[in-house]
């Protein structure tokens, strides 16, 4: 990561070394029941996962707490995406038995007038995007194409860029965004998923009904704008 970008986006280290998918004994056998869902997840005071929100609103404590690699700060919101059984506690309150999770990507959206460098848009690889059902985040699924020199992986850097805020005629507005990829170049011999999700509250305004959100991505086919609508 360049120096002058180190407090702008985040290495994708973490993501390409294994596309981290922390696992759990559960003893279970199949994985029927299994669910995917994203979430926030919450570490408590010894920063270990203790309970995850998902993106539809449900509330859910585990049914033991367990210790995730890049959940190193404690009571700490993170973004990601469980696996899970719902099981049902003696109570009668439903618990998440964890199965395995993947960091979700949650980059800052940093004004293009703010960096000391060039956009960089290297291209990868669009999957799919969405809006969380709370409304709080823009999801973004990407390929990534990555691969190991003499055994290790090198560090790409994703971002976000604002390029500027419109006001339409009719008074809505539309935050144009961009995706910054730099590839370093780390080789592409093979494609690895990578989430990113964009907080609404990190946008430079607040969106109101009718406003967008456009963002830019450089794929191997081209440039492709994801358009999100309030």
């Amino acid at each position: 990561m360049r120096h002058c970008l180190k407090y702008i986006f985040l290495p994708l280290v973490f993501a390409l070394l294994a596309c981290e998918n922390e696992a759990y004994d559960t003893g279970d056998g199949p994985l029927s029941g299994m669910r995917a869902d994203f979430v926030e997840a919450l570490t408590d005071a010894d920063a270990h996962m203790a309970s995850v929100e998902t993106d539809a609103g449900e509330r859910l404590f585990l049914t033991d707490r367990v210790t995730v690699g890049w959940m190193e700060r404690p009571d700490t919101v993170y973004r990601a995406l469980l696996y899970y059984n719902k099981v049902e506690a003696d109570s009668g309150a439903f618990l998440a038995e964890p199965l395995g999770i993947t960091q979700v990507l949650v980059p800052p959206v940093t004004a293009v007038g703010d960096m000391n460098d060039d956009l960089k848009a290297d291209p990868l690889d669009f999957v799919s995007s969405w809006k969380s059902a709370n409304g709080k985040y823009l999801n973004l699924e990407l390929g990534v194409k990555t691969g190991t020199v003499d055994g290790s992986y090198g560090t790409q850097t994703l971002g976000l860029v604002c390029l500027g805020v419109d006001e339409r005629a009719d008074g809505t507005r539309l935050v144009r965004l961009a995706l910054y990829h730099d590839q370093a170049g780390v080789p592409q011999y093979y494609t690895a998923t990578v989430y990113l999700s964009i907080a609404v509250s990190r946008l430079p305004i607040e969106p109101t009904e009718g406003d967008e959100v456009s963002v830019d991505i450089e794929t191997y086919g081209g440039t492709l704008t994801r358009t999100f609508t309030f």
